[in-house]
C-alpha cells in the first residue's frame, strides 16, 4: 500500500466535532433508488454502503424534503415526518458499521418543483413570484408567516435526522433552491425585511442556520451548501455567494461550507449542475473554491468534476479547499477510494462525464447507474456476481464496449475467455465517438474497459475475425456475439442523384464533403451533432435536418443543451420536424413530419446521411445451427448506445 502520492486527500479532517477518515466525500445527489413514498430502502442503503465500504470519508444522503411543498419531484426522500426515521436509522447504522460517517441534507426547492404527485402543474413557493424559465414555473410569493413555518420545518427535519443517528446536517441551499432564491437579487424582488439590501436577502439563510443549529446542538456537524455562481445571466452572482459564505462563516453557526456550481432555472446554468465533458474540464470548480477559501476560516468542501485523485489532491494541497466532493467519480467506480489508498491509480475507472446513466436516468425518471459500470445502482441485482459453477471456454466476438464488458466479467467469474476483434484495436463505435469535437474524453470508456479486460486475464486477439470454423477449432463452450453494426442508408434509388456520404465517414475523416452540406438526421443523437460541428469547424456551410424537435434530442439534457449552444455558435442552420424523402441534383427533398408537407433545400453539394446503424448479423446466421451456448449483445442485437451495450455484456457474462 502507498499513501504518499495523495497525502492531503487521504488525511483525516474534522468538520466540527466529527472526524472524517479522509477528504473524499460522496455528496448528496438524486438516485431514485428510494421508494415511491420517499422512504429510504434496501436498494438505497446498498448503493451508499458500497462507497462507504471502499473507504469514502463521508456519505451525504440525497436531499430530503422538509414539508409537503419542498420537494423537486414526488419521490424525493423525506424528513417531513417521523415515518422517515426508520429508513434514516437503517442507513446510518449500515454506514457506521463500515466505519463511515453520514450526513443528512435538507431541501426546500422553492420554485424548483418539477411536477406534483398527480402529474399536474405544481403549486410552488418562492421569495417572489419571479418566473423560472426552464420548467416554466410561476411561483407564489411567500408570506412572512409562511417563511417562519418553513424555518421551523428545517429544524424539525434536522431533529428527526439526528434522532435517526446521522453525524451531521447539511442545508441544500445551492443550485437554485429556496435559500438561493432569497439570496439572488435577480430573483428576490421583495420590499420587506426579506428583500432589497443584501442583509435582508441573507436573512432567510441566517434564520435557517440559527434554527437548525439550535435543534441539533453543538456536537452534530452542520454545514451549508451554496452555488459559488449560477453561471447564467439571470441568477446568483459569485459576489453574492461569496458574501453569503463569509457571513455564514462569521456567524459561528456552521462547521463547514460546501460549494458547487449552476442552477436548474436556466439552460445555461443547469448544465453546470452535472457538467458534461463538453462544458467543463476536470476540477473546474477549483478557481471558485480558491476565491471562496480566501474569505473563510471553516473547512471548505468543493464539488465539481473531480474525477481523478490527482485533481482533488492538487486543489487541497494548494490550499484552495479542504475536501473534495466526488459524486460521479464514485458512481463510476464505487471502489475509487480503495484504489487510491492502495496506490492502484491506473485501475480507477475514471468518469467521462457523459451524463447518460447518472443524471440522465434521473431526468427520465429512472434510478441512477453508469454506462461504464452498470452494477452501480443495481447493487442488489447485478452488483455481486458469483464465481461460475464450471469454467467454460468462451469466445467473445467483437472488442467494442459490449464485448469488453462481457469478456472481463466472464473472466472474473472464472471462465477462460478469448476476446477477438477483427480490427487492429479495441473500442468499436466508442473510437468514433471520441473523435467528435468536444467529446474526446468519451475515449475513456475504451481505456477503462480495456484495463478491466487486462486485469481479468482475458486473452485478446486483434485482427482476428470470428467464424464458425474458428469457434469449432477453438473448442469453445460458449460464444458472445458483439460484432456491432454498420451505418444504415436509405433506399439508394432515392438519393443516387446527389453526392452523398455518411455521418460516420465525416467523423472518421474517410470521405470529403462539398462546401454546402445538408445532414439528414433521424437518430437525433451525438452522431448528427458531431458531424455538423466537425464540418462547420472545417469551413463548410452546414444545415442539419432532424426528424425530432431539435438536434441531439435523445441526449441527456445537459449534453443536449451544450450541443445546442455549440451548434448556434458554429452557425449551423437547423430544420426540425423533417425527414429525408429523396434528393436529385443539388436539391434535397424533405417532408415535415407533422404537417406532412414538402420542404425543399436547394444548392446542396453533399448530402450527409445520419440514419443510425444496421446490426451486423453475419456471424449470428453463420452459427445458427451450431450446438453451442450463445449470447448476443450490443449493436449486433440492435443498434443503440454504449449504455445498453455494456449492460448487455454484463448480463451475458453473468448468465454464462
Amino acid at each position: 500500500m502507498t499513501y504518499s502520492q495523495f497525502p492531503h486527500l487521504l488525511s483525516p479532517i474534522k468538520l466540527g466535532k466529527v472526524e472524517l477518515r479522509n477528504r473524499i466525500i460522496f455528496p448528496a445527489h438524486e438516485t431514485l433508488l428510494q421508494g415511491d413514498d420517499g422512504l429510504l430502502n434496501d436498494a438505497y442503503i446498498a448503493y451508499q454502503v458500497a462507497r462507504t465500504r471502499a473507504g469514502a470519508g463521508l456519505n451525504i444522503l440525497t436531499a430530503a424534503s422538509i414539508d409537503e411543498f419542498s420537494f423537486t419531484q414526488p419521490s424525493q426522500p423525506r424528513l417531513d415526518s417521523d415515518e422517515a426515521i426508520p429508513g434514516y436509522r437503517a442507513v446510518a447504522k449500515a454506514i457506521h458499521a463500515e466505519a463511515g460517517k453520514v450526513f443528512a441534507q435538507l431541501l426546500h426547492a422553492g420554485r424548483e418543483m418539477y411536477s406534483a404527485p398527480d402529474g399536474t402543474s405544481p403549486l410552488t413557493f418562492s421569495a417572489s413570484d419571479t418566473y423560472a424559465e426552464r420548467f416554466h414555473i410561476r411561483p407564489r410569493a411567500l408570506q412572512v408567516d409562511e417563511i417562519a413555518r418553513i424555518v421551523e420545518a428545517y429544524s424539525a427535519a434536522a431533529a428527526r435526522a439526528v434522532e435517526a443517528g446521522v453525524d451531521g446536517i447539511e442545508i441544500c441551499g445551492n443550485q437554485g433552491n429556496l435559500p438561493a432564491q432569497f439570496l439572488a437579487a435577480t430573483i428576490n424582488r421583495r420590499t420587506d425585511d426579506y428583500g432589497g439590501p443584501f442583509s435582508n436577502r441573507f436573512r432567510f439563510i441566517m434564520e435557517v442556520a440559527q434554527s437548525v443549529r439550535s435543534a441539533i446542538g453543538p456536537d452534530i456537524a452542520f454545514g451549508f451548501r451554496l452555488s459559488a455562481a449560477d453561471l447564467d445571466n439571470d441568477g446568483l452572482e459569485e459576489d453574492e455567494s461569496l458574501e453569503a459564505l463569509a457571513r455564514l462563516d462569521a456567524s459561528g453557526l456552521v462547521d463547514y461550507l460546501h460549494i458547487v456550481l449552476g442552477t436548474p432555472s436556466t439552460r445555461a446554468g443547469a448544465m453546470h449542475i452535472v457538467a458534461p465533458m463538453e462544458a467543463a474540464e476536470t476540477g473546474y470548480v477549483t478557481p471558485f473554491a480558491e476565491r471562496a477559501k480566501r474569505r473563510l476560516t471553516v473547512p471548505l468542501v468543493a464539488t465539481g468534476r473531480f474525477n481523478t485523485p490527482q485533481s482533488a489532491e492538487s486543489a487541497i494541497a494548494q490550499g484552495f479547499m479542504d475536501a473534495a466532493g466526488m459524486t460521479r467519480a464514485m458512481i463510476c467506480d464505487p471502489r475509487f477510494v480503495a484504489k487510491v489508498r492502495e496506490g492502484r491509480v491506473d485501475d480507477i475507472r475514471a468518469c467521462i462525464a457523459c451524463d447518460q446513466a447518472c443524471i440522465g436516468h434521473f431526468q427520465r425518471g429512472y434510478s441512477v447507474s453508469c454506462i461504464q459500470f452498470p452494477e452501480s445502482g443495481r447493487e442488489l441485482t447485478l452488483g455481486a456476481y458469483s464465481m461460475a459453477d464450471r469454467a467454460k471456454r468462451v469466445i467473445v466476438a467483437g472488442g467494442g464496449p459490449a464485448g469488453m464488458k462481457a469478456a472481463s466479467v466472464a473472466a472474473m467469474r472464472g471462465h477462460h475467455v478469448v476476446l477477438c476483434e477483427a480490427s487492429g484495436y479495441l473500442g468499436g463505435q466508442a473510437v468514433l465517438a471520441s473523435r467528435v469535437s468536444g467529446r474526446a474524453e468519451f475515449g475513456g470508456i475504451i481505456t477503462n474497459l480495456a484495463r478491466e479486460v487486462e486485469l481479468a486475464g482475458v486473452t485478446v486477439r486483434l485482427r482476428q475475425k470470428v467464424t464458425r470454423d474458428f469457434i469449432e477449432r477453438e473448442g469453445a463452450d460458449a460464444v458472445v456475439l458483439a460484432t456491432g453494426a454498420t451505418p444504415r442508408l436509405p433506399p439508394l434509388e432515392r438519393i443516387e442523384g446527389i453526392d452523398h456520404i455518411t455521418a460516420h465517414e465525416v467523423i472518421a475523416g474517410t470521405a470529403k464533403a462539398g462546401q454546402r452540406v445538408l445532414i439528414a438526421d433521424i437518430t437525433c443523437d451525438w452522431v448528427g451533432v458531431g458531424a455538423a460541428l466537425q464540418l462547420a469547424a472545417n469551413g463548410h456551410d452546414v444545415t442539419i435536418a432532424v426528424v425530432g424537435v431539435q438536434p441531439g434530442e435523445t441526449l441527456p439534457a445537459y449534453v443536449r443543451d451544450k450541443a445546442a449552444a455549440r451548434l448556434f455558435e458554429a452557425g449551423v442552420m437547423i430544420i426540425n420536424y423533417a425527414r429525408l424523402y429523396g434528393a436529385e441534383g443539388n436539391t434535397v427533398y424533405l417532408e415535415h413530419v407533422a404537417a406532412l408537407k414538402p420542404i425543399l433545400v436547394e444548392g446542396v453539394d453533399t448530402l450527409v446521411i445520419c440514419h443510425g446503424g444496421q446490426a451486423d448479423r453475419e456471424l449470428e446466421r453463420e452459427i445458427a445451427a451450431l450446438p453451442i451456448e450463445r449470447h448476443i449483445v450490443g449493436d449486433c442485437l440492435t443498434p443503440r448506445t454504449a449504455e445498453e451495450a455494456v449492460l448487455e455484456g454484463l448480463k451475458a457474462a453473468v448468465a454464462l
